[in-house]
């Protein structure tokens, strides 16, 4: 009989530790799991194609803009603090649809590499003393762009890692390079910034070939 009585106290008894248990045990994971959400941001995956004008992200026809085709984007949430980080960049591409020479996303030698190119549609250009045809991306808002734009930056100085909105930035393979969002940005278009030469107003898009393959994050600096 002292058995049975015993019974419904040691059920009790393990109820009452088991619910202790729990309250114990929840706020941590509650904490985890909020941890867990401190991450620089999604991965996005894009490819590019060879003929992708950052100029196109601007305002005007697409032929005052130098033509070639629209340069893709992804789209984000706006706030203070993100950075942009590529963890991964591969393919080649090159400037002549004959392939004469083709280069990775940080770019070559071609036409004398030097880029020299002048702004349109509200996008400003870039400079760059010894490479062309490299990756380059912009971040813009909500808002159209509008001539004439910001200063165009030069490929190789620290300003090129804290761009502002509409302003066209080296990325390269975008190596070891962490790039500070403008606070305001939700937009980030990529792509490369052509010319005849490789100088002057953006243009001769068209018989570029080849694509590079991205994979890369925008969020919180961890």
């Amino acid at each position: 009989m002292s058995t049975h009585r015993l019974d419904p106290i040691h059920m009790n008894f393990r109820s009452v530790f088991s619910f202790l248990l729990t309250l114990t045990v929840l706020p941590g994971l509650g904490c985890s799991l909020k941890g867990t959400g401190q991450s620089s941001g999604p991965d996005f995956t894009l490819k590019i194609d060879a003929r992708a004008n950052v100029f196109r992200a601007g305002t005007g026809e697409a032929d005052a803009l130098g033509g070639g085709v629209p340069a893709p984007s992804v789209t984000f949430d706006a706030r203070a603090g993100n950075v942009l980080t590529f963890s991964s960049v591969s393919g080649r591409v090159s400037c002549c649809s004959g392939g004469e020479q083709f280069n990775d996303a940080d770019g070559g030698t071609f036409a004398g590499g030097v880029t020299d190119v002048e702004s349109a549609g509200g996008i400003s250009g870039i400079t760059h003393p010894n490479k062309t045809m490299f990756l380059v991306g912009v971040f813009t808002d909500n808002s159209a762009a509008a001539a004439p734009g910001p200063a165009r930056l030069e490929a190789t100085t620290p300003a090129n890692l804290t761009p502002k909105l509409f302003q066209t930035f080296f990325i390269g393979t975008g190596k070891g390079r962490e790039f500070r969002v403008p606070p305001n940005a939700s937009r980030l278009y990529l792509g490369f910034a052509d010319a005849y030469n490789f100088t002057g107003a953006p243009g001769s898009y068209d018989d570029n070939v080849g694509e590079l393959n991205l994979t890369f994050s925008i969020g919180p600096k961890r």
